[in-house]
Formats: C-alpha cells, structure tokens, sequence
C-alpha cells in the first residue's frame, strides 16, 4: 500500500458469521478512498471476561467555543476517536479521522450513575444579628456542608438549676494523676492552682494495747528489754507518732539514785527512731513509769524524724532501758497501755 498512497489509509476488518461451518479460503478486501474494508471469518465465541467500566465511545478532548476552533486544529487521522464539547452549539464534535460527526442532542439526557456522595455537616455559631450561611467544601464522594447559625440575643435568667457536684467546678482537678480516695479531702495546690484530692489531714487512731499485750517479769537483767509491740496498719498519707501510757517498773536497789530503768518507744525497729520515753524512779518501789512523746531534735514540718512513709505498714517496740548502774529490775504489766495516734505530716 505505500506505493499507492503516500498517506496513511484506515482499515477497517469486520467479522463475517460462519453459518454453515465451512472454511474461507479468501479475505476479501476492498479500497474506497483512503479507507480499506477487509471481512474476517469469525472464530468460536470465547469464555466471558471480567466486567469493566462503563466505556467512552471516544476519547474526551474538552470544550472549543465554536466549530471554526476544531477546524484550525488541523487534525489527521492519527487524531480519530477524539470528540469535543462545541460550546456555541451545545453539540458534540467527533472526528472520525477524515471529517467531524456532529451530535446535536449530546447534552440534556441523564448520565452515568455516579458514586454516591457521603455528605457530612456541621453547624457554626454566627455573631448576633448576623446572616445565615451555608457552604460545601470537598470534592464528591466526601463532602462537607457547614452551616452557620446567627447567635441570639441573651435572653431573661432561667429557673436555678440543680446542685452541681464540687468535682465538677472548674477550680477542681480529679482526675488519673489525683483521684478521690475514702475520707480525702479538698486541698489547694499552688503549682496547679486547682483544689486536688488529699487525705484528710487529721490525726487517725487512736490504737491502744493494754496490760494483756504486755510481757511482764522479776528480777529481769536484760537491757534493753522488748516488753510489747503494736502494729499500726498502712495510712493514706505519712505521718508521725504521738504516744502516751504508762508501765509499772521496779528497780532492784539498795539505795536511791543507785540504778534506774527508763522506757522508750521506737518506731520501725528497737533502734528506730525514739517517739516515746518515760523516765524511771532510781529507788526500791513499785513506780509507773509515765510514757509521752519524745523527739530528739527541734521539729518542723520538713523533718523527717520519727515519720512513717504513706501506704506503709509499721511496728512500734515497747523497750525497757538501764540507764544508770547495774540493778535488776521488774516489769509488771498491771494498769500498763500505750495509746498511739497517727499524726499526718504535709510537706
């Protein structure tokens, strides 16, 4: 064919049904101007395929404003399959390869379904004496309509409401970091500026162990001497020991001031820190030993003598103590106690 035509023709091969079952033996071609029809014996129908989209039956070029814009386009017939919305006329142009189709009746009747859009909303509060509006923002599937209410005016005071819950004001933080606990109390807290849960800062107990819990005995030599113990359950918060009792001791003399045996109470061990003590009689009868809290060095609300941690369990230890000579002594346990509250301590 290139040595007939020194442009490029369109062929055109159409499918001949095979109605008897016999053969071709000739394809036969025919030539009409720059177009080429060769007919095809078709084969056997073949399995169906997978189902594809919706098909354009040309490739969509856009808009020209009028036909005298497709014409100075100067298209060729590598061209074909191209169509163009002309606007002037409301038409589509669709070029064949060798001149334009006109489709005066492509616009007006109903399109593909398209994806359903999946519209969303909102409402915005306008200012007071403001028009309504509204908007769609976003692109179809994912839309979005937002409409704007104009504020009123304020309007009379309603009835009072119920009582709110403290928890709830806005100057208190309850939250994971500060939970309520049984009998916490409100506390302000500088760093926060917001009230927070603490445990109730008043002194708990009183614990109390009387002459049952005590050890008694005669002519006892060994100094110091574990005569009772009380254990003080775990507390919400730390806190410091305040003690007060009594315990009947007698010392083994000949003479005054020739020994003398004092009490004291240690928290946490018999060599921890000393919270109570009561001072002996150093003479030959029966003498109860008053018991009252003692701390060694000056208090204040940042030292941390004598105090027992938050959440901590502890033991605090009776002891009887020589202090001067080498007498024995007795221990009775008649009318003996101790009574212990817990005193919290803030930092």
């Amino acid at each position: 064919m290139s040595e007939i035509y020194r442009d490029d023709i369109q062929v055109t091969m159409r499918p001949v049904s095979d109605t008897i079952g016999l053969p071709y033996t000739v394809n036969p071609l025919q030539v009409a101007d720059r177009e080429a029809l060769i007919e095809i014996r078709e084969g056997p129908p073949g399995p169906a395929g997978v189902q594809g989209l919706p098909a354009w039956p040309w490739q969509w070029m856009g808009d020209a404003a009028t036909p005298a814009t497709l014409d100075a386009l100067n298209l060729t017939t590598a061209d074909a399959g191209k169509a163009w919305r002309v606007v002037s006329l409301g038409a589509v142009y669709y070029w064949t390869g060798l001149e334009f189709v006109p489709n005066y009746e492509a616009f007006g009747a109903p399109g593909h379904q398209g994806t359903p859009n999946a519209l969303t909303g909102s409402g915005v509060v306008g200012a007071t004496g403001s028009a309504a509006a509204a908007q769609i923002t976003g692109t179809s599937p994912g839309q979005h309509l937002e409409i704007t209410f104009p504020q009123g005016i304020q309007g009379d005071p309603g009835d009072p409401g119920a009582a709110g819950r403290i928890q709830d004001a806005a100057d208190v933080l309850i939250d994971a970091t500060h939970p309520l606990g049984q009998d916490f109390v409100l506390a302000w807290d500088t760093t926060l500026n917001k009230f927070r849960p603490v445990p109730n800062p008043r002194n708990a107990g009183p614990w109390a162990i009387a002459a049952g819990q005590f050890t008694g005995g005669s002519n006892i030599n060994t100094t110091p001497k574990v005569v009772a113990t009380m254990t003080i359950p775990a507390q919400p918060t730390a806190w410091r020991p305040i003690v007060e009792g009594g315990l009947v001791v007698l010392s083994h003399v000949h003479q005054i001031g020739q020994s003398r045996m004092d009490v004291e109470v240690r928290v946490g061990s018999i060599d921890g820190d000393l919270v109570g003590y009561g001072h002996g009689l150093a003479a030959a009868n029966d003498n109860r030993v008053s018991i009252g809290s003692r701390f060694a060095f000056p208090m204040t609300p940042t030292v941390n003598f004598g105090v027992v941690a938050a959440n901590t369990t502890t033991t605090l230890y009776v002891l009887v103590r020589r202090v001067l000579g080498e007498a024995s002594y007795t221990v009775t346990t008649e009318h003996a106690q101790l009574i212990v509250y817990a005193h919290a301590v803030r930092s």
